[in-house]
C-alpha cells in the first residue's frame, strides 16, 4: 500500500510539472497567477513525500528489538491496590523493616508490614481517606498534600515529601507534618536561601543522604540539584559524643575480656597454691606416672638425735680385719670399741677409709 502511494504521489508531481511549464507558455496575468499556485502545491507534495520516505526508514530500523532473556525469575502480584481503592506510585523500606507506600492520586501515604501478600492491609500515615488535597500542617491524619511524586526517609524514621503540586517539601514525624522548604508562592521557580523564601518546579524528588545528614532535591524543571541541610538530631549516625558506636563495643568488648583473662589467672593461682599445701607430692605428679613406694634401707646420713646417739656409741665406724699382713675385707658395722673381742682378731679403728684394695 505504501508503494502504490508513493507512485501516486510521482504522477501528480509529474502533472504539476507539465502544467507549470504549460501556463508559463502564456502571458496572460491570470495564466502567472495559477502558475505559482501550481508551483507551491508542488513544493509542498515534495516536501511531504520526502518526509514519508523518512519515517518509513525509521519505523522499518526500530521494528526488530534485540532481547536477551535469563531465565530462572518469576513475577508474583503481592499487592493489588485496586480492591482497596489504593493506587501505589512509589514505595521505599525503613530500618525497622516495614514498608512506607505512596499514593499519587490520592495524597495520601501508607505503611504495611512485610512480607507482602495478597491479604496485606496498609495504615495511613499522612491523608485523607477521602482524598481531599491541599496545603494544611497538622497532625499527620489531619495533614493534607496535593498530588506528591516521591519521598525519603532518614535514619531516625523521618519522612520528607516531594510535595510537587505545592511546590514544597514537607516532613512527617511524631510531632506532625511541617514544612520544610518551599509551598510559599504560587508559581514554580527556582531560587535558593532560607526554607520560606525557596523556590522549585512542580516536577522533583527528594533524596536521603546520610553521610552528609542533608536532603538532595533533583529539580528536573529547572535541571537543578539543590540541597538542604537538616538538623544534627536528624541524623543516627552521629552521636553526642561523636564516637562510633562500633568502636566503643568493640573496646568495651575487649575491656570485659581482658578483666575475665585475669579473674581466670587469679583464681587458678588460688587453686594450684591450695593443692600444694593439701599434697605437694601429687601436686607435682603426672596422671600417667606411678606413686613411689616409700624406701625401707634406712637413710645412710643420719639426723637430729639419732646422730649424737650414733657418735656416742661408735655406730658407722670403718673396721679393717688384717691377717697376714694383708687386708682381707672393709666393712661398716656399728662396733664397739670397748670390746675386747676385736683385739683378739687383730680388728683395729680407720678414720676417713673410703675404697677397698690390697696394699
Amino acid at each position: 500500500m505504501m508503494d502504490k502511494e508513493m507512485k501516486g504521489s510521482r504522477m501528480l508531481i509529474l502533472l504539476l510539472i507539465l502544467l507549470s511549464g504549460f501556463s508559463s507558455a502564456s502571458a496572460a496575468p491570470p495564466a502567472k497567477i495559477v502558475s505559482a499556485a501550481v508551483s507551491n502545491a508542488a513544493s509542498a507534495l515534495l516536501k511531504r513525500f520526502w518526509s514519508l520516505k523518512s519515517t518509513t526508514k525509521t519505523a522499518v530500523s526500530g521494528h526488530r528489538p534485540l532481547m536477551k532473556f535469563e531465565s530462572g525469575y518469576t513475577v508474583e502480584t503481592v499487592f493489588d491496590g485496586s480492591k482497596l481503592g489504593i493506587e501505589p506510585y512509589s514505595v521505599e523500606v525503613t530500618l525497622s523493616g516495614e514498608l512506607l507506600l505512596l499514593d499519587s492520586v490520592n495524597s495520601n501515604l501508607y505503611r504495611i508490614l512485610l512480607p507482602l501478600s495478597r491479604y496485606s492491609r496498609p495504615k495511613l500515615i499522612a491523608g485523607s481517606p477521602e482524598g481531599y488535597v491541599g496545603h494544611i500542617d497538622r497532625r499527620p491524619r489531619e495533614a493534607r498534600m496535593n498530588h506528591p511524586k516521591g519521598f525519603t526517609v532518614d535514619e531516625r524514621g523521618n519522612i520528607y515529601v516531594a510535595d510537587t503540586m505545592n511546590m514544597a517539601i514537607r516532613k512527617i514525624s511524631d510531632a506532625g507534618v511541617t514544612t520544610i522548604a518551599g509551598g510559599k508562592w504560587s508559581r514554580g521557580g527556582h531560587s535558593d536561601g532560607p526554607c520560606e523564601d525557596a523556590k522549585f518546579s512542580n516536577d522533583f524528588e527528594v533524596i536521603y543522604i546520610a553521610s552528609s545528614c542533608s536532603l538532595l532535591v533533583v529539580d528536573r524543571g529547572n535541571q537543578a540539584i539543590s540541597e538542604i541541610q537538616l538538623n544534627f538530631n536528624d541524623s543516627a549516625h552521629q552521636y553526642e559524643t561523636g564516637f562510633p558506636l562500633g568502636i566503643v563495643v568493640l573496646l568495651a568488648a575487649g575491656f570485659f575480656g581482658y578483666m575475665l583473662a585475669l579473674l581466670q589467672r587469679r583464681l587458678g593461682a588460688m587453686v594450684s597454691t591450695q593443692n600444694e599445701h593439701q599434697s605437694p607430692t601429687k601436686a607435682c605428679m603426672s596422671p600417667y606416672q606411678k606413686p613411689i613406694k616409700p624406701s625401707i634401707r634406712p637413710p645412710l646420713i643420719p639426723t637430729g638425735d639419732e646422730a649424737v646417739h650414733m657418735d656416742k656409741e661408735g655406730l658407722f665406724s670403718l673396721i679393717v680385719h688384717e691377717s697376714d699382713t694383708k687386708r682381707r675385707a672393709v666393712e661398716i658395722k656399728a662396733v664397739n670399741y670397748g670390746d675386747p673381742m676385736y683385739e683378739q682378731y687383730s680388728v683395729r679403728y680407720r678414720n676417713r677409709y673410703i675404697s677397698y684394695g690390697n696394699y
